[in-house]
C-alpha cells in the first residue's frame, strides 16, 4: 500500500515530466496572421514614437516598443514568449544582446536621442518581415443579430 506522500510525489513528478516535455517542444507554430498582428503593432507604436513630443507620453511609448520588439524577436525565432524578467533574458539564444541594445538605446531615447532605438526596432521588424506601414486590415468576427 502507497502512502498519501509518496502517491504526492509520484503525481508532482509525473506534472514536472509533462511541463519539461511541453517546454522543450516549443510553441506551436505562429500564424501568418500573428506574426501580422505583431508588426503591424510594433510599426504603428514607431510611427507614435517618431511623432511624440510628450515627455510623459514618451516613456509609455517607449516601454511598449521595447516589450514588443522583445516579444517579436522571440516570435520569429519561434520560442516561447514570456514577460517581466524573462523577456529580458530569454531573446539571448535566438537575438544575441538584444535586450542590452534595447536597454541602452531605450534609455538613450529617454534622453532624447530617439536614432538608435528606431534602427533596432527595424533590425526587428526586417526580421519578422519588415514594417507594416498601410494598407493592413483585420476585421473581428461579425456579429449576428
Amino acid at each position: 500500500m502507497s502512502s498519501p506522500i509518496r502517491a504526492k510525489c509520484f503525481l508532482e513528478n509525473g506534472s514536472r515530466i509533462r511541463r519539461k516535455r511541453l517546454a522543450d517542444a516549443g510553441p506551436p507554430p505562429v500564424t501568418d496572421t500573428a506574426r501580422k498582428d505583431a508588426r503591424d503593432a510594433l510599426t504603428d507604436l514607431l510611427d507614435d514614437f517618431a511623432a511624440c513630443t510628450d515627455a510623459g507620453e514618451l516613456l509609455f511609448v517607449v516601454a511598449e516598443i521595447v516589450r514588443r520588439s522583445g516579444e517579436l524577436a522571440l516570435l520569429t525565432h519561434g520560442t516561447w514568449a514570456g514577460g517581466g524578467k524573462w523577456l529580458a533574458r530569454h531573446p539571448e539564444p535566438v537575438a544575441p544582446d538584444l535586450a542590452a541594445r534595447l536597454d541602452e538605446t531605450a534609455q538613450a531615447a529617454l534622453r532624447g536621442a530617439p536614432a538608435g532605438l528606431t534602427s533596432l526596432v527595424t533590425e526587428v521588424l526586417d526580421a519578422a518581415g519588415g514594417p507594416v506601414w498601410e494598407g493592413y486590415r483585420r476585421s473581428g468576427p461579425r456579429r449576428t443579430p
